[in-house]
């Protein structure tokens, strides 16, 4: 977001321009009707898509919370810095946007409907600028696989998969539209597994090199991401989600290799909630 990125020279937070485009930017178009990220992410019916992360977060707006807390630089973002809120926002609209997703290929399995996989995939993609998508989830699936020199892992298999969804829905073939949902969700999650583990190591390196700052700015990147497979997490393996979600909110001057590698062991313990597959995992050796 190029409004976030101003701290990066040294600029305040410019929260009430960030804040107007949340509420009021017009994120997606049906027919003439239009809604703004803040007014899904704050709609009733998320409760229905996702029981499982209001229950966690006890907040039909889990998902509007922390990112309004984290333009605000107010509550659970009361401490946070320029470089901290600046990821927390960034990271908190991806968090959105893939909810959005997967709620149409929810609805679109759920309906046997191929328009909503459609859909899905349009939010998944977002708007094109010279035959590249790079404001969207399909972007940072991307960085996420050259981060790792994984490329192909994710991005590519999701695009598939949406199709193949799309496919058995319109045949009303049930059974294969949902097996292509699971795919679809196994690499969902392996875009944020991979960001929980890249700021895991991210952090830890910048508290090495005696750069407090930006292992701040690291774990709240990483812990934003995190979030979004954090309830899936937590269901799975409760006392993994506290060492995770513990690395993430510690004392930056405390982290050690140690306590990196205890986090990324208990994320690896849930790979098999998040539908992840074996080439997906992430060890010390791959930093």
């Amino acid at each position: 977001m190029a409004l976030t990125n101003q701290v990066n020279e040294g600029k305040p937070v410019p929260a009430a321009e960030i804040l107007l485009l949340y509420e009021a930017g017009k994120h997606t178009r049906i027919g003439v009707a239009s809604r703004s990220l803040r007014v899904w992410a704050r709609e009733a019916e998320r409760s229905e898509d996702f029981p499982e992360a209001v229950a966690f977060y006890k907040s039909a707006t889990f998902l509007d919370d922390p990112l309004l807390d984290a333009i605000a630089g107010a509550r659970t973002a009361s401490g946070y810095t320029p470089a901290q809120r600046r990821q927390a926002i960034q990271r908190g609209v991806e968090r959105i946007v893939y909810h959005w997703s997967r709620h149409y290929i929810q609805r679109g399995t759920a309906e046997l409907n191929p328009g909503f996989i459609d859909e899905a995939w349009a939010i998944y993609v977002g708007e094109e600028k010279s035959g590249k998508y790079p404001n969207s989830i399909a972007a940072t699936a991307q960085s996420m696989e050259a981060l790792f020199k994984r490329n192909g892992s994710i991005d590519e298999p999701l695009r598939r998969a949406m199709s193949q969804a799309q496919k058995a829905a319109a045949g009303k073939n049930a059974e294969a539209c949902a097996a292509a949902a699971n795919d679809i969700y196994s690499r969902f999650h392996a875009i944020f597994y991979l960001g929980a583990a890249y700021y895991l190591n991210e952090a830890l390196k910048a508290t090495a090199g005696g750069d407090l700052e930006n292992a701040r700015a690291a774990m709240a990147g990483g812990f934003a991401l995190y979030q979004s497979i954090q309830p899936q997490v937590a269901r799975a393996d409760p006392a993994a989600d506290k060492t995770i979600a513990g690395y993430y909110k510690s004392d930056p001057s405390r982290l050690s290799a140690a306590l990196r590698d205890s986090a990324l062991a208990a994320l690896n313990r849930t790979a098999s909630a998040l539908l992840l597959k074996q080439s997906d995992l992430v060890t010390a050796v791959n930093f």
